[in-house]
């Protein structure tokens, strides 16, 4: 028995594409994102622990050392819940950046998608009213997200 492949129709080829670079380029920018955070998370700490020793002359005794430990851990402590705070606050942000550009790409590819389809089949038709209410279903998605949006539970 031969099997028959169909293809995409163009518009249809055009939407899937233009959809996986929009994806590829949510996940570039949150990615960027990511790296600047750790980046300056490093810096910090860096910076931290070469401020606490700078003025620390070499002595034969650790006593000597141990206001400046103690001072550098308490440091080191504060820092670290900063960076925590710091990494909640970026995780949420990107949570709602990576659903807005999610759900307009879905929108852009389902409005795409639904250009591409020309004939007024059955299938095409109901491929539309699918497509329209997904559209929608993202839209609501995306003023969900907004601020100041309100979320009843």
């Amino acid at each position: 028995m031969k099997k028959t492949t169909a293809s995409l129709p163009q518009g249809l080829a055009g939407a899937n594409v233009a959809y996986c670079q929009r994806l590829t380029q949510l996940a570039q920018d949150s990615q960027q994102r990511w790296l600047e955070l750790g980046q300056r998370l490093a810096g910090d700490g860096t910076s931290q622990y070469l401020a606490a020793f700078a003025p620390l002359t070499p002595a034969d005794n650790w006593q000597d050392l141990a206001p400046a430990l103690g001072e550098l851990t308490r440091k080191r402590w504060q820092s670290q819940l900063e960076a925590s705070q710091a990494i909640t606050h970026v995780m949420l942000q990107e949570q709602a950046a990576l659903a807005a550009g999610l759900g307009e790409a879905m929108r852009e590819w389902f409005k795409n998608a639904n250009s591409a389809a020309i004939d007024k089949s059955p299938l095409t038709q109901m491929w539309s009213v699918m497509s329209n209410q997904m559209e929608a279903a993202c839209a609501a998605m995306q003023d969900a997200n907004q601020p100041g949006a309100r979320h009843d539970g």
